[in-house]
């Protein structure tokens, strides 16, 4: 069968289109190696076959053969399986990154154990000892009762900076977690938009299997990524080429529809929830730093006391111990020294001895003086507890009593005992279920530790998951990423493909010329 004049001028052209788009798409590759979330393309192309069934001669279709190559499409590169495994290991990152960030604010909020500064509570407590060993051996002393009373000053000073410093700590916690609701309500959004945009653009090109909006896939392939570091998802591919994201089972982008999140703080218990607009439910979470956020600001150990707080080591869990510490230097304080009568007798009630009253709590309303004053109805901790009234108008009011003529009269050491109970007795802190027995001192240690014990670990855990998933990002950026090098190899083999296809074409122009008009004009 003789073949189509021009047949070789098709062949030609395909392949110089075939050509010029491959180096089109390779410089296109160079050009975004650095673009964030960028996926490396390839023209994806196929040889034409003859097609006999434009030839009164089906089984003959030789003069159709060589019709060149045909570009079928632009096509991604892209592994599905590693890009889950990154955006699981992306959550678990997340979650550790955050707690560990989290726990460091509250390590440097409390301000302790450094064993190079004395400067926090533990130094407070040492300062009160010393003062407090001085007084026991000269209990008489209004100077040294001075003394002892700026420590305890000091020591409530520095309950009230912790507290303070805690709660400043928390409160810019709630504020990074509404910021990161706000960011993921975002992306959700995003994520809808461009569903909606490749739903349309999938329509147009029929759906093609070699031809998409590779960019736009490339931005919704980015904000899973990024959505993954806040949450744990899940996603699929739907036919109509949009992705279903649920967060922890529920849905939260279908289509080009999304739900939003809101965060709100309980007034009464101050426990911070995240919920669902469309349903009002709470978000559950299993890992991301969104759930982080959540778990160390609601946390408080095991001594759960309200709905929606957790059992991690958080900031309710260290106000307890500011709170713990604050009531039992305030109990030991208060039944140190025995009240006595103008006669200098011990006053007894119900058979037992009345304590002077060192220690309460600083009610937060102003009197008719203009001054704030103990109230001792006002449950001790560690934002109001203070000296009493007595004491900080009569330094000296520390002091058992006086014999005549100034004699001193320490009778049964109570300046001594309570040196004692603050130094070195062993204490009771806490409730029943959340209870540590031992000196103040080591009290402090103890909290302090178990802060410093917990930082490790999820900083330990952090390293650990970062490791994974910096191996899996490498591993996918060998599949998905731009390499310079390779894109240069295919921009040079495709110029040589260009050239070919032209020397064809200038090939197959001689040979016409040669056919039109040169062929049978010998012997004219």
């Amino acid at each position: 069968m003789i073949r189509p004049t021009f047949l070789g001028f098709e062949t030609a052209k395909r392949g110089l289109t075939a050509a010029q788009k491959g180096i089109d798409i390779a410089g296109h590759n160079l050009t975004n190696w650095d673009s964030a979330g960028y996926t490396r393309q390839r023209v994806t192309q196929v040889a034409v076959a003859p097609d006999s069934y434009r030839s009164r001669l089906l089984g003959d279709r030789s003069g159709f053969a060589g019709q060149g190559v045909d570009v079928t499409g632009i096509t991604q590169i892209r592994d599905t399986f590693l890009d889950k495994r990154y955006r699981d290991e992306a959550s678990d990152l997340g979650y550790f990154n955050q707690a560990s960030t989290i726990l460091n604010d509250i390590q440097a909020s409390i301000n302790e154990y450094d064993p190079k500064n004395d400067s926090g509570l533990r130094g407070r407590f040492m300062a009160l000892s010393d003062a407090l060993q001085k007084f026991s051996l000269n209990a008489y002393s209004e100077t040294h009762a001075n003394i002892v009373a700026t420590e305890f000053k000091n020591m409530t000073q520095m309950l009230w900076q912790l507290s303070g410093k805690l709660d400043s700590s928390r409160e810019q916690q709630i504020y990074d977690t509404d910021v990161s609701v706000q960011e993921i309500n975002k992306k959700l959004s995003q994520i809808a938009g461009l569903n909606h945009a490749i739903m349309e653009d999938a329509a147009i090109s029929q759906k093609s299997d070699y031809f998409g909006p590779n960019e736009l896939l490339d931005q919704r392939n980015l904000l899973l990524d990024e959505l993954s570091q806040y949450v744990d998802i899940s996603y699929t591919t739907m036919p109509d080429t949009t992705v279903t994201v649920k967060i922890n089972g529920h849905v939260a982008v279908e289509g080009s529809k999304f739900d939003k999140m809101e965060m709100s703080v309980d007034e009464k218990t101050d426990v911070v929830g995240v919920r669902w607009i469309s349903s009002n439910k709470s978000v559950n979470l299993s890992s991301g730093s969104l759930k982080a956020n959540i778990d160390f600001l609601n946390g408080r150990g095991n001594t759960l006391v309200n709905q929606g707080e957790t059992n991690k080591m958080g900031y309710f869990y260290y106000k307890d111990r500011l709170n713990y510490l604050a009531e039992t230097v305030a109990s030991v304080a208060n039944r140190a020294i025995p009240l006595t009568d103008k006669d200098g007798n011990i006053v007894m009630k119900d058979g037992e001895i009345v304590y002077k009253k060192l220690l309460g709590g600083l009610s937060p309303n102003m009197g008719a003086d203009g001054k704030y004053h103990v109230d001792d109805s006002i449950k001790i901790t560690a934002d109001n507890i203070s000296i009493s009234d007595e004491w900080n108008e009569d330094p000296s009011y520390v002091i058992f009593q006086r014999g005549e003529g100034d004699v001193p009269d320490n009778v049964g050491n109570y300046a001594q005992a309570l040196m004692e109970a603050i130094t070195e007795k062993q204490q009771i802190f806490g409730p029943e279920n959340d209870r540590f027995t031992g000196s103040f001192l080591d009290y402090i240690k103890g909290y302090a530790t178990t802060l410093a014990e917990d930082i490790s670990f999820h900083e330990n855990r952090e390293t650990a998951v970062f490791s994974i998933s910096s191996t899996l990002e490498d591993t996918r950026d060998g599949v998905s990423g731009v390499v310079v090098d390779e894109e240069v190899s295919n921009i040079m083999m495709y110029q040589k493909s260009l050239a070919a296809a032209s020397r064809l074409m200038t090939v197959m122009d001689e040979a016409l010329d040669l056919i039109i008009n040169k062929m049978g004009l010998v012997g004219r």
